[in-house]
């Protein structure tokens, strides 16, 4: 399916496609807020290396449409392994951060995966970007200033690990560029989760915490809903094109801002209201450009991201 295709695909499929992307991404918020939680009681490396384990289970059920078991064996494992490795990198700072940030602030400089990837894909893999894309990541940049205040007096370790998470992120969305439609999304997801829990093993065992029975429910909930969300994602990307689904990434900042207010008691402020709608607009141009360009879209906020095509 095409993005032209998308203007005459029937209204179902579309609907179809919207929703289980607002579903998917409901699942990766969700996810975080209770790794926030979990964080409170539990090392980031402990909770990533149990999650891993308890994520895949939702990523099995998409063998059945993609070719069985086979589905799982990457073509280019090298490629595939670099973006795992990059991805579970992405994941376990954006989650560090997210234990010491709130989440709508967390979120928002991880929004700048999109923005980083124009940077990149100019850069490394010498694509071409205009005046306009290079101008809406500048204002993506100016929001991203907002948020952490321009004169940088709340800047902390969780800010600089959102924007590692953020780098990482974009990083191996130009790995998966390169892979293209080479690979299936069982293959790739699988590698994404035993990449995970390789990186936090040594750190997960070093600092094992015994586990009491609510933060093993909300490690094991976490992980089946990060599953789940990268197994919706993918259905949404095989209903449609991935130019449709791709802008529904941005509820999360409602999701973030929600979970903050009734979980954390967080009260965002206007500077950072200002900031987000700095980012998710430059986000959304960037989208648009790449649409109109037939590019790669940037799909999932650097941390769920399947192939910006027709999911296989």
């Amino acid at each position: 399916m095409t993005d032209t295709s998308a203007l005459v695909a029937p209204v179902p499929v579309i609907g179809r496609a919207v929703a289980l992307a607002l579903a998917s991404y409901a699942c990766f918020s969700t996810a975080d807020a209770l790794v926030k939680l979990a964080a409170a009681r539990l090392p980031v490396e402990q909770i990533a290396l149990l999650m891993s384990g308890f994520a895949l289970l939702p990523v099995l059920f998409l063998v059945r449409g993609a070719g069985g078991l086979s589905a799982l064996r990457p073509r280019r494992p090298a490629l595939v392994l670099a973006r795992g490795v990059l991805t579970a990198l992405c994941a376990l700072a954006a989650w560090r951060a997210f234990a010491l940030l709130p989440l709508a602030d967390a979120y928002a400089i991880l929004f700048l995966a999109p923005i980083l990837v124009t940077a990149f894909s100019a850069l490394f893999l010498h694509e071409p970007v205009g005046m306009r894309r290079w101008s809406a990541a500048a204002v993506g940049f100016l929001g991203v200033l907002l948020m952490v205040r321009p004169d940088f007096d709340g800047l902390g370790a969780g800010h600089l690990l959102a924007l590692a998470a953020a780098t990482s992120g974009a990083a191996s969305f130009c790995v998966l560029k390169k892979i293209g439609s080479a690979e299936s999304s069982p293959a790739i997801l699988l590698v994404l989760f035993l990449a995970i829990a390789a990186i936090a093993a040594p750190g997960a065992l070093l600092a094992w915490r015994p586990l009491t029975a609510d933060g093993l429910l909300w490690v094991a909930l976490a992980g089946l809903l990060q599953g789940s969300g990268q197994a919706a994602l993918v259905l949404a990307t095989r209903e449609a094109p991935a130019s449709v689904v791709a802008p529904f990434q941005y509820s999360q900042m409602l999701w973030a801002v929600l979970f903050g207010l009734l979980v954390f008691g967080d009260r965002p402020t206007p500077l950072l209201f200002a900031g987000m709608a700095l980012v998710v607009a430059s986000g959304l141009y960037i989208l648009w450009r790449e649409r109109v360009r037939r590019g790669t879209v940037t799909l999932g906020a650097a941390r769920g991201e399947v192939p910006a095509r027709r999911a296989r």
